[in-house]
């Protein structure tokens, strides 16, 4: 991390702690033409990506920049005999995550480790989750080589990633500066599609969900947030102006 990296953890650790925020540190998902809580919208998000993994019982998954922790307490929740890891490089996040007690004969791990170096045994997990986290990464690439190392043969990787283009304006590229620096670290705002790519792993299929997340901003933007100040309104106005998109890919290891 740089020295600005990860600055706004601790109002999101003291927003949960108070009751105002849940414990999915990610956007919201609204289906369309279903009105939805702020709480509701994160957890149908949560629930998008753990449906396209196709979890079964007993399975090993590791979630790589776990925050802290909603998407593994969701799965705690769902599965039995599972071997479930979270990994941060962020230790007050994971402070937090250590909190969750497992259930159902699942056990829990937390791992302080980067995303292309987890440390994971090769071959050994079921599962792969990175929801909205790979921005940070400093290389998407080394992390999907990671994924593909420590998936088992068949195994399914779940990744989301927020993309921008077109940032050319003056105007565009002031609110892109914002969000970089706000939600630091995020080494490469400009990535493309190309950047999923990676030897070892197939891409089952991508979708771009950016039209389902609008609702976002009006939960956490207020009036008096500009953008030349405020990362959460840059990021309402690249995307409302069709310059940001949110995407979610799902790619498996080949069996054979």
């Amino acid at each position: 991390m740089s020295d600005r990296g990860l600055d706004y953890i601790p109002g999101l650790i003291a927003a949960y702690r108070a009751g105002y925020a849940t414990d999915h540190v990610h956007l919201g998902f609204w289906p369309e033409g279903e009105v939805l809580t702020w709480p509701q919208a994160q957890e149908a998000m949560t629930a998008l990506h753990l449906d396209a993994l196709n979890l079964r019982d007993g399975m090993t998954v590791a979630d790589i920049g776990c925050g802290i922790g909603g998407s593994l307490r969701v799965i705690n929740d769902r599965l039995h005999d599972a071997t479930l890891i979270g990994l941060n490089i962020d230790p007050r996040q994971l402070a937090i995550c250590d909190e969750i007690a497992a259930k159902n004969g699942n056990s829990l791990q937390w791992i302080e480790a980067e995303a292309a170096q987890t440390g994971l045994q090769t071959a050994s997990v079921d599962c792969v989750l990175s929801l909205e986290a790979m921005f940070h990464f400093p290389d998407r690439q080394h992390f999907l080589a990671e994924a593909a190392r420590v998936l088992r043969p068949g195994g399914i990787l779940v990744c989301s990633d927020i993309l921008f283009e077109h940032c050319n304006s003056e105007d565009a590229a002031a609110c892109l500066a914002v969000i970089t620096e706000g939600y630091a670290p995020w080494p490469n705002p400009r990535a493309t599609a190309a950047d999923h790519e990676v030897n070892g792993l197939n891409l089952r299929a991508t979708r771009d969900i950016s039209a389902h997340i609008d609702a976002t901003w009006d939960h956490i933007v207020s009036s008096r947030m500009t953008p030349r100040a405020s990362p959460e309104a840059a990021m309402k106005t690249l995307h409302r102006a069709g310059l940001m998109k949110y995407v979610m890919s799902v790619l498996d290891k080949p069996a054979t």
